[in-house]
């Protein structure tokens, strides 16, 4: 699996996250210990965090005049990895010689993008929906959590799980119930939606259907792209979406990107922030940390839930809840999984189809089609006479 997810680009911090001349960023992927940083003229570098001379952090250093300068003994990179001083050995001959491992990098929509795999094999740069929304439209967060990327993964295809674990924001008829208040049902209020899935060349996208409360000629539709490696498109009202990425930094960190964007409908950052539930005493904004840690320090606030259904403060959370809860060892044979599991069957049956394609020498699947903006997804009624591929 390493290797097929080093066939892709993947974000490795957001353009916030590092300013010129200022704090270099520590970050993994992969397992991989990296240094982002932006010089003076404005330029990123991705590079290994370990200085090339003794292996000390780079990321302690100075970032100045346009390289990063190792506190130890002052030798300085530049963004694509140049050998630009070496105090203590003052040799032009070396230096010339010398050349940190610097990993290309690409900017787009407040996103720091890098790949690490075989420099002989970059894949091209894959453009996505979101990239087409206006700057004012669209907005990046980052959330690192101590959860599995495939536990995030899984549990963000899953739409069954929505109606349930999220009722507090798609499902208001619950707790107005418990108030004694007369709310009417809507599709969310159908828990075992119908689904069904088709295979795409970037990975597979699926439907889910749920009744419409008064409809006999339409259902309720919520169609998501999964992409290889590690993306899925979450609809939201109208023209606005969510595209999420989980880029495992190590075997039990990821780095959950997500961009809200729309195309038509203005929506600002605070609103987007509130929306998406990066706030509040268990999200340091900071270092992009949710900082949950399983089991004892939770946020779960059990004496709300008799109008919470969950007791966590936002959507963010509750995933991230559900994905922490999986950290002790736990084997997949002992699931017993039922009919509405089928995007996530679905999701595990293609990751081994891949690894098995890269490793018989075919390229990763997706990983060469550039223009990737026609992946989109959709909530929306269908009617029975219309066909949810072509909409």
């Amino acid at each position: 699996m390493g290797s097929l997810m080093r066939a892709y680009w993947h974000p490795v911090a957001l353009s916030s996250q590092v300013e010129s001349d200022g704090k270099p960023l520590l970050t993994w992927l992969l397992g991989e210990r990296l240094v982002a940083f932006r010089d003076t003229q404005g330029r990123v570098g991705v590079l290994d965090d370990h200085c090339l001379h003794r292996g000390v952090s780079l990321s302690l250093g100075r970032n100045e005049d346009c390289g990063l300068r190792c506190l130890y003994h002052g030798w300085k990179f530049a963004v694509d990895g140049t050998l630009m001083e070496t105090p203590n050995h003052d040799s032009p001959a070396y230096r010339e010689r010398k050349k940190a491992r610097a990993h290309p990098v690409r900017e787009h929509s407040g996103l720091i993008w890098t790949y690490i795999g075989a420099p002989e094999q970059l894949p091209p740069f894959r453009t996505f929906d979101f990239e087409r929304a206006p700057a004012d439209s669209c907005h990046a967060f980052r959330a690192n959590s101590s959860a599995n990327f495939l536990a995030l993964w899984e549990g963000g295809v899953d739409s069954s799980h929505v109606g349930m674990l999220h009722t507090n924001d798609v499902r208001p008829s619950w707790a107005a119930v418990r108030r004694g208040e007369d709310v009417p049902v809507s599709a969310w209020d159908s828990l075992a939606p119908a689904y069904e899935v088709e295979d795409t060349d970037y990975g597979y996208r699926y439907v889910a259907f749920r009744g419409i409360p008064g409809r006999a000629d339409a259902r309720h539709a919520r169609q998501v792209p999964v992409i290889l490696p590690n993306m899925r498109f979450i609809p939201g009202h109208t023209d606005f979406a969510i595209a999420i990425i989980e880029v495992p930094m190590t075997d039990d960190q990821t780095a959950t990107y997500q961009i809200a964007y729309s195309h038509n409908e203005p929506i600002t950052r605070e609103w987007s922030r509130q929306f998406l539930g990066f706030e509040g005493e268990w999200y340091d904004e900071e270092s992009c940390s949710v900082t949950m840690q399983w089991p004892h320090a939770m946020g779960q606030d059990r004496a709300t839930m008799a109008t919470s259904w969950s007791g966590f403060a936002a959507i963010e959370f509750e995933d991230v809840a559900m994905a922490l809860s999986l950290n002790d060892p736990w084997d997949r044979a002992n699931e017993n999984l039922v009919a509405a599991d089928i995007a996530v069957m679905r999701l595990r049956q293609m990751l081994l189809n891949a690894v098995k394609q890269h490793q018989e020498g075919g390229p990763a699947p997706g990983v060469l089609v550039e223009d990737m903006t026609r992946a989109v997804s959709y909530d929306r009624k269908v009617l029975d006479s219309e066909d949810w591929k072509t909409i």
